[in-house]
């Protein structure tokens, strides 16, 4: 395995105010309010900084976490 370095990016250029990364581990984003709790959730704050700032989805299961399908439940700790 190679040495493992973080490249600039150019991306958020200088911004000239702190930026934050927040990794909400264990929170599923799905589509139905049955038994989703963040989707029933009252969540102004981050309803807005999803609107308003850079996010991104990962996706945690399945082939992208090294498993034979996506039909497989869990993550790469099964």
């Amino acid at each position: 395995m190679g040495e493992l370095v973080l490249k600039k990016k150019d991306r958020f250029g200088n911004l000239g105010r702190p930026l934050l990364l927040v990794i909400m581990d264990g929170v599923g984003l799905g589509r139905t309010e049955k038994g989703n709790a963040v989707v029933r959730a009252y969540t102004p704050v981050l309803d807005r900084l999803v609107r308003t700032c850079p996010s991104q989805v990962l996706k945690a299961h399945g082939t992208a976490v090294g498993l034979p399908s996506d039909k497989d439940m869990g993550n790469s700790e099964v």
